[in-house]
C-alpha cells in the first residue's frame, strides 16, 4: 500500500530527521494541510460521488434550503440592518449556494440584508467556491472570503457563524492512559531497506508535549481508563474562542459528528474515535496513503461549548440533526413524494436514526442577545446537563430553551 505523496513524505521525513518525532496534531496538519502537498490543499475531488466521503450537503439541498430557514428566522430578532453569515470551510460552496438561492427564491427581503464571508486557506477551495457561487456573485450578492478567523477584527460580525462538519477535520493530539500516567503519541519514521530507502511511519508514546492535554480532562472531570486511547482538538477550542471573540452580536451555528465528553471519552471508546477516508472507505491507518486521504475525529461538544463560554457564548440549545431538521420542518418537503423516490430517499438519509439523523449534532450559541426562540431547538432528545454537566451550566441550558 503507498505510503504517500512523495513529496509530503520526504518533507515529514526531513522534519523528524532534524527536529524529532512530531505529534500527532503536527503530523495530521501536514497531511491535511501543507501548502504544496496536503490533502486540502492540491486540486481534486474530495467531497461527493467522485471524492472521498459525503456530507449533508451532498445528500439532499433541502438541508441548506432549512439551515437559510433557521438563520432567517434568527435574524429577525436582530433589526434590520445588515447580517453577516461568517461560515469556515465551506467546501465545495453547496452551503452558500443553496442557502443563498433558497433566499432568493422565498426571502429576497432577508437576502438584501446578508453579507456572506467565507473563511478558507485552500487555494483550491476558494476556486471551486468562487466558480459554484458566481452566479450569485454576477446577480450582486455580497460574498467575499477571508483566509482565517483571526484576519476579523474582535466584535465585527453581527449575525452568524456557520460551520458544517468543519471541527471533525481539525489537527488532534491522540493520547494513552498508562499505568504511570497520560502519555501523548508522537509519530516518528523507521527506516527500512539498505541504505535508508524506505521506511515507515511509526508511534512513538511519550510525556505530554504540554499540560494543556492533561488540563483538557481536568476540566472535565474525566479520567481514562488504563489503556484507552482518545483524540484532544485544542484547535478546536481556539477556533471557538475566536468564533466568540469575532462576535459582537449573534450566534454561532456548529453542525458535526460527535458526542458531549461523557460519551466521547466512555470506557467504551477503547480505541478513539480516528478515521481516515479513501474513495467512500473508512479505515484506521493514518500512516498510508498520506496526503491522499482525508482524516477526522469525533467532535468533544461539552469542550465546545465550555471553549465558547470563555468568549462570552451561552448555550442556546444542542441536539440533533434528526430533531433540529424535523423542528423546522423537513416533513413538509416530503409532502406528494413518492415515499420510494430518489429525492424522499436521499431526504430520508438525513434522518436516519442509526446514521446521519442521530450521529450528527447540531450546537446552538448565542452572545450579546437574550436566548432566542429558534425552531430547529423545539425538540430536546438530550438531558440539559448532558452537555455541561456542572450545575451552574445545566441552569443556563435550562433557562436558555424555555
Amino acid at each position: 500500500m503507498e505510503i504517500g505523496h512523495p513529496g509530503l513524505v520526504d518533507k515529514l521525513v526531513a522534519r523528524i530527521t532534524q527536529d524529532g518525532p512530531l505529534s500527532f496534531a503536527d503530523f495530521m496538519e501536514a497531511a491535511l494541510y501543507d501548502p504544496e502537498f496536503g490533502y486540502y490543499m492540491v486540486p481534486g475531488p474530495r467531497i461527493g460521488r467522485e471524492g472521498d466521503y459525503y456530507t449533508s450537503l451532498d445528500v439532499h439541498p433541502i438541508f441548506a434550503e432549512l439551515i437559510g430557514r433557521q438563520v432567517a428566522q434568527a435574524a429577525e430578532g436582530m433589526g434590520s440592518g445588515d447580517f453577516t453569515i461568517v461560515e469556515m470551510g465551506a467546501g465545495k460552496g453547496l452551503l452558500a449556494r443553496h442557502l443563498l438561492d433558497a433566499c432568493r427564491r422565498g426571502n429576497p427581503a432577508f437576502l438584501s440584508r446578508i453579507r456572506y464571508l467565507l473563511v478558507e486557506r485552500s487555494p483550491a477551495m476558494i476556486a471551486a467556491q468562487r466558480e459554484r457561487l458566481r452566479p450569485l456573485l454576477d446577480g450582486g450578492v455580497r460574498i467575499t472570503w477571508a483566509p482565517a478567523l483571526s484576519a476579523l477584527p474582535a466584535g465585527s460580525v453581527t449575525g452568524m457563524v456557520l460551520s458544517n462538519e468543519l471541527v471533525d477535520a481539525f489537527p488532534v493530539h491522540r493520547v494513552v492512559m498508562r499505568p504511570l500516567g497520560l502519555r501523548e503519541i508522537y509519530v516518528g519514521w523507521e527506516p527500512v531497506g539498505s541504505g535508508g530507502s524506505g521506511g515507515r511511519f511509526i508511534e512513538i508514546e511519550a510525556p505530554p508535549f504540554s499540560p494543556s492535554l492533561e488540563q483538557y480532562f481536568e476540566r472535565l472531570g474525566i479520567t481514562l481508563e488504563v489503556g484507552q486511547r482518545a483524540e484532544v482538538n485544542l484547535t478546536a477550542l481556539e477556533w471557538m474562542r475566536q468564533a466568540g471573540a469575532i462576535l459582537r452580536q449573534g450566534l454561532v451555528l456548529t453542525i458535526d459528528y460527535g458526542h458531549t465528553a461523557a460519551d466521547l471519552y466512555a470506557a467504551s471508546r477503547k480505541a478513539g474515535t480516528l478515521l481516515c477516508y479513501h474513495r467512500h472507505r473508512v479505515s484506521e491507518s493514518p500512516y498510508v496513503r498520506v496526503g491522499q486521504q482525508d482524516m477526522t475525529a469525533h467532535v468533544d461538544f461539552t469542550s465546545l461549548a465550555l471553549a465558547g463560554r470563555d468568549a462570552g457564548l451561552e448555550v442556546t440549545g444542542f441536539t440533533n440533526q434528526l430533531h433540529f431538521l424535523m423542528g423546522l420542518g423537513i416533513e413538509t418537503a416530503f409532502d406528494g413524494l413518492d415515499p420510494e423516490s430518489p429525492e424522499s430517499v436521499a431526504m430520508r438519509a438525513l434522518l436516519k436514526p442509526d446514521g446521519m439523523g442521530t450521529t450528527y449534532k447540531v450546537l446552538v450559541q448565542h452572545k450579546g442577545m437574550p436566548a432566542p426562540r429558534l425552531d430547529g431547538l423545539r425538540s430536546r432528545p438530550f438531558f440539559l446537563d448532558a452537555l455541561l454537566p456542572d450545575r451552574t451550566a445545566g441552569r443556563t441550558m435550562e433557562a436558555a430553551s424555555r
